[in-house]
């Protein structure tokens, strides 16, 4: 008794609706089954500046990042080479830093993890943002994926911190 009751309240309300515009007419059912059709789900994009860049058409061989820096206020900003740039040695490498005494480093990784190249680098300043300009010098015999990182160390333990990661291709000198 309830049920019918209730499936003819239904009927009636969707009714109204159609008679107000709202909605189409049901047909008339004991039961009703809805389908659902699968979408896509969106992609999200982080807002703000990212350590570790999008995927490019270069492959990203870039391992975990041991210690990235803080979006929202980063102490190591890396301006060029940009994600997915194929380069020549020299590298040079510009960007933003706030660093202990002003420097940091750079260690560039080839495709395997291995590091093909590495120095260390020098901000206008230590304790403010500050610009730097960093030349790299590698040799590599074919083009190949690669991974840039630009950090700081810890004072305390020597370990990575800051890390910014760039994927890079390399295209050997000609």
């Amino acid at each position: 008794m309830k049920t019918g009751a209730l499936l003819a309240a239904s009927f009636l309300l969707a009714l109204a609706m159609v008679a107000c515009g709202k909605a189409e007419a049901p047909s008339p059912t004991a039961t009703s089954t809805a389908q659902l059709t699968p979408q896509p789900s969106p992609t999200m994009t982080p807002a703000g500046p990212s350590p570790t860049p999008a995927p490019t058409a270069v492959p990203n061989v870039c391992k975990a990042n041991p210690s990235p820096v803080n979006p929202a206020d980063p102490n190591i900003i890396v301006r060029s080479p940009e994600p997915g740039t194929a380069v020549r040695s020299p590298l040079h490498i510009t960007g933003l830093a706030r660093v202990f005494e002003a420097q940091f480093n750079v260690t560039l990784y080839g495709e395997l993890g291995g590091v093909i190249a590495e120095t260390a680098g020098m901000a206008e300043q230590g304790q403010e943002l500050s610009p730097f300009e960093v030349e790299l010098t590698f040799a590599v015999g074919r083009e190949q994926p690669a991974c840039l990182w630009v950090y700081d160390l810890s004072a305390k333990d020597g370990s990575r911190m800051d890390v910014v990661q760039v994927p890079i291709a390399l295209a050997p000198s000609p």
